[in-house]
């Protein structure tokens, strides 16, 4: 297709003929086959796109969105995760659990930091210490447990 027919590609299309200004256009098209054919293929599909289109004034049924609703519904209750998901037992067990992970999390943390042990390696870690790894056998394994403990 030529740039002069696909640079007004979409006011062709939305109108049957070409206009009277166009005249360049026109004669064009009337020389050129393949624009022409091309044109009128895609003015075909076009029209079999348009019969696709449903009538501005179609609206569903009464009552559709609500049996879509209770399809959705019915179809999750079916699921065997439903009786775990939507019992209040189930809604009780997870609370329960998830208050329980805090408690022993904070207890966890509380102790830690209590016994020092927490400090420890923080203040390990940002001073990066480690031993030289210098000397007979005996003192190497030292300095290699010493960073090894450190870390």
């Amino acid at each position: 297709m030529h740039g002069s027919i696909r640079d007004r590609l979409e006011d062709l299309l939305a109108t049957r003929g070409v206009a009277a200004s166009d005249q360049g256009l026109a004669h064009h098209l009337s020389a050129c086959q393949e624009c022409s054919s091309e044109l009128k293929a895609m003015r075909a599909q076009s029209e079999l796109l348009a019969a696709l289109r449903p009538p501005a004034t179609a609206e569903p049924a009464p009552g559709f969105y609500g049996r879509v609703i209770q399809r959705i519904e019915e179809s999750a209750k079916d699921s065997i995760w439903a009786a775990f998901i939507y019992s209040p037992f189930s809604k009780r067990v997870m609370y329960a659990s998830l208050t329980l992970a805090v408690m022993l999390g904070t207890y966890v943390i509380a102790q830690e930091s209590r016994d020092g042990h927490l400090q420890e390696r923080v203040i390990a870690q940002s001073l990066h210490y480690d031993a030289p790894v210098v000397g007979d056998q005996a003192q190497q394994r030292d300095a290699v447990l010493a960073n090894f403990a450190s870390h």
